[in-house]
C-alpha cells in the first residue's frame, strides 16, 4: 500500500497546476511593510469609528483614511466602519503569516488599495529602513506596480470615485462590501473585532 503517490507510476502520478514556483509574490519587505501600514490604517479606522459613531464623515474634518473612501461610505454607521477596519487588520494577519493579502470582498479591496500606496511611500521614504535590515533584500522590494496587477482580480471598486461607476461592478454598494466574492473566501465569522 501507497500512502504517497509514486512519481514514476502512471496511475498516481498528476500535475498540480495550483502550485507555480514562478507566479508574483510581494517580497518579505513588502510584505512587512504591507503588514505594518495595514495595522496602522486600521487602528485610524477603529478610532475614528470611535469617535464619529454614526455620525457622517466631513471631507477636511480629520477623519482621514474614512474621509480617503469613496463618498457613498461617508454615511454608513459606526458597525460598517469597524468591519472596514478589520478588513485593514485581515489583510495585516495575511501580510504577518507571509501569504499575500489577496482581496476576499470589495472593502478588502479597497483597503488594499489605500495599503499599498501607503506602503509605497512608506518603502521610498525609508521610514522602515531598520527594521527591514534583517528581511532579505529583493531586487523588487520598491516596485509596486505589479502587485497591483497580481493581488487584485479588477479595480472596479476605484470607480466608485468617477462621478457614475460602472454599473456592472460586483459589489459596489457599500452594504455589499464585506460579502465575500466566492463562498470558500469567507473569513472566520467568529474573529470578532480588536479591541
Amino acid at each position: 500500500m501507497h500512502l504517497v503517490p509514486n512519481p514514476d507510476d502512471d496511475d498516481f502520478y498528476y500535475e498540480d497546476d495550483t502550485f507555480d514556483p514562478d507566479a508574483p509574490t510581494l517580497t518579505s519587505r513588502q510584505s512587512y511593510v504591507v503588514s505594518k501600514v495595514a495595522t496602522e490604517l486600521a487602528d485610524a479606522v477603529f478610532a475614528d469609528a470611535h469617535l464619529l459613531g454614526d455620525l457622517p464623515v466631513q471631507p477636511g474634518s480629520g477623519r482621514g483614511v474614512l474621509a480617503e473612501l469613496p463618498a457613498c461610505t461617508w454615511t454608513q454607521d459606526a458597525t460598517w466602519r469597524r468591519t472596514m477596519a478589520r478588513a485593514f487588520d485581515d489583510l495585516s494577519a495575511d501580510a504577518t503569516a507571509t501569504v499575500d493579502p489577496e482581496p476576499r470582498c470589495t472593502g478588502e479591496e479597497m483597503a488594499l488599495h489605500l495599503i499599498i500606496g501607503r506602503a509605497r511611500i512608506a518603502m521610498l521614504s525609508d521610514r522602515f529602513a531598520e527594521e527591514l535590515t534583517d528581511l532579505p533584500a529583493h531586487k523588487n522590494d520598491d516596485y509596486w506596480d505589479d502587485p497591483l496587477d497580481y493581488l487584485f482580480q479588477d479595480h472596479d471598486v476605484l470607480t466608485l470615485f468617477w462621478p457614475e461607476p460602472i454599473p456592472d461592478g460586483v459589489n459596489l454598494d457599500p452594504e455589499d462590501w464585506f460579502i465575500p466574492f466566492e463562498t470558500g473566501l469567507r473569513r472566520d465569522d467568529d474573529r470578532g473585532f480588536r479591541k
